[in-house]
């Protein structure tokens, strides 16, 4: 029999992690941006469309995929909205991220993007599942029944269903991808054959013999060995207040100039459940990413950009090399500019401008000055 004290205490505890759930959330959903406000659904639907106010329609959400919540982040317009009657090029790009997959990383990077685009494709992006936090009430398939919906194979099948669900099938699609994102991209063109891929961008990709490398190495152990004592650990820190977890985000970046949605974004690790799904999918990357998909590679090598990293400890220079010398002809760069694997906790909008200039040049076929007087770095 509890002690009154007793009861009172797991009172306390109780509302206290619904209060945390509901801040975090509010937390996770409130950026603060200096290009533009994010918008609720029903807000957005109050404010007409005119290309003046186009960037105030980035937006984030959250629609259910194969049972999931899933946060979805827009540029330009939402799932459900209609695109642009005057868009003779009909494109639009989808965005896969690495892992951890919650797209709030990448906020900043998509705005630099679609600013560089001069705000004519809209951009699509969508967090792992799991990956997020979901809204307060929100029911998420626990790990332990659904193993396979979490895993490599599983966040592929997502990217599916949400592609057959919501892109429409006269677009003509370019796919984008982040690290791991990567990987999914290149499944997702031998296994989505039905829509219009025009090109994909890989940025940083890890797309082979992920255990082999020196942060795969380093990686490994912790997910074998030590997995069991950082659950714990996170499930002793998701007890502490949002703002106390702010604290020591801003004390872990302290010597690096991350921007706020970097912030929000990892406070969704401080959720055990999302912290788990991260070490759930990252073990499945190191341990079913090893052998080159030569033959998908080979089957689209006109259509795909490869971007490597100078100094990239999870897919490194000798990876970039040994591409170059398969394909030859292919469209293989490396980074000139020291930008990390994790690009977006420094170098988002320089990326975003990089990014946009190769779409516009390549793609639309706008000239370099064009695209230099759009940047927003």
């Amino acid at each position: 029999m509890l002690s009154e004290k007793e009861k009172s205490l797991n009172h306390f505890l109780e509302e206290d992690r619904n209060s945390r759930r509901n801040i975090s959330y509010f937390l996770n959903t409130q950026l603060n941006s200096h290009i533009g406000l994010i918008y609720s659904k029903e807000k957005m639907a109050e404010i007409p469309y005119s290309p003046a106010n186009d960037l105030q329609f980035l937006h984030q959400d959250f629609v259910t995929i194969l049972n999931v919540p899933t946060h979805i982040v827009t540029c330009g317009r939402w799932l459900e909205e209609p695109l642009p009657d005057n868009d003779s090029g009909r494109y639009l790009i989808i965005f896969i991220p690495g892992n951890p997959g919650a797209l709030e990383y990448y906020i900043e990077f998509f705005k630099a993007l679609y600013e560089g685009l001069q705000r004519t494709i809209p951009i699509w992006g969508i967090s792992h599942a799991g990956h997020v936090s979901a809204p307060p009430g929100c029911t998420v398939p626990k790990l332990q029944e659904n193993g396979n919906l979490y895993s490599l194979e599983g966040q592929i099948h997502h990217k599916m269903a949400f592609i057959n669900t919501y892109v429409p099938r006269d677009r003509r699609i370019i796919l984008m991808g982040h690290s791991i994102g990567c990987y999914i991209v290149l499944e997702l063109l031998k296994r989505l054959p039905h829509i219009q891929v025009i090109r994909c961008f890989l940025l940083f990709p890890t797309i082979e013999r992920m255990s082999t490398t020196p942060q795969g190495q380093w990686v490994w152990p912790m997910l074998t060995y030590l997995r069991l004592p950082a659950l714990i650990s996170i499930y002793a820190l998701s007890y502490l207040s949002p703002q106390v977890q702010c604290r020591l985000l801003e004390w872990y970046f302290k010597d690096r100039s991350v921007p706020e949605c970097v912030l929000n974004a990892s406070l969704n690790l401080f959720q055990p459940d999302c912290a788990k799904l991260c070490m759930h999918l990252a073990r499945d990357e190191l341990e079913n990413v090893t052998t080159l998909d030569v033959d998908t590679i080979r089957e689209n090598i006109s259509r795909i950009t490869f971007y490597y990293g100078a100094n990239d400890n999870w897919c490194p220079y000798s990876y970039y090399q040994d591409l170059k010398e398969i394909f030859p002809q292919g469209d293989i760069r490396l980074c000139r500019n020291n930008f990390d694997h994790a690009f977006v906790l420094e170098n988002s909008k320089e990326m975003g401008a990089l990014v946009s200039g190769w779409i516009l040049e390549e793609i639309l076929g706008t000239s370099k000055d064009v695209h230099r007087n759009s940047l927003l770095v």
